[in-house]
């Protein structure tokens, strides 16, 4: 008989099991993390794993959707201080600031087409049109907070950020840093003209 866990002890295990596969997922990706190691960092049994999961690509998904929920409350604070009278410095550290917590805290393996495909597999279409609608909405709140609403213009904005974030996948890329910073600024001033 499976163990019959209280509202409080889900969410620390969810929460430990998130903890984990970001950790692994920064590690070594997908591909390479297991059910196994997931559960071994998170002190959890394999069998008590799928209480919670159907599969590492579901965990995955929900340490994504995790990220792109707790970016709005950090968009959102440093907007409060930001100065719009300085449109393209404020949104250039907001996006900026974002990019660095998508390459720190592992989620640009999220670019690689075998980790995709992989979660693709394993979960339902519809988790990942929520995660994307997710994601979209954060550049539709933070360009509206400028009172920037062109819709091809937004689209066009996304593709370009999304092209600068896949340079988190090319190892040893020298000044990294400076380079995202600029090719955003690149993109904002575009955005604002």
């Amino acid at each position: 008989m499976p163990k019959i866990f209280s509202e409080k002890e889900r969410i620390e295990i969810i929460e430990t099991l998130q903890k984990g596969a970001m950790h692994e997922l920064s590690r070594v990706g997908v591909r390479k993390t297991t059910v196994d190691e997931l559960c071994r960092i998170s002190h959890l049994a394999k069998g008590s794993f799928y209480l919670f999961y159907e599969s590492k690509e579901e965990l995955f998904l929900d340490c994504l959707k995790t990220f792109a929920d707790s970016l709005e409350e950090m968009y959102l604070g440093m907007l409060q201080n930001l100065d719009e009278n300085h449109i393209v410095s404020s949104l250039t550290t907001v996006f900026v600031t974002i990019a660095k917590r998508f390459r720190d805290e592992g989620i640009f393996r999220f670019l690689d087409e075998e980790n995709i495909a992989l979660i693709k597999r394993k979960v339902p279409e519809i988790r990942l049109k929520d995660l994307t609608d997710t994601l979209i909405n954060v550049f539709h709140t933070l360009f509206s907070y400028f009172s920037i609403e062109n819709e091809d213009d937004i689209r066009a904005f996304e593709d370009g950020y999304l092209a600068v974030l896949h340079l988190f996948l090319i190892p040893d890329l020298e000044n990294l840093d400076d380079t995202i910073s600029f090719l955003i600024r690149g993109l904002v001033l575009q955005m604002v003209e």
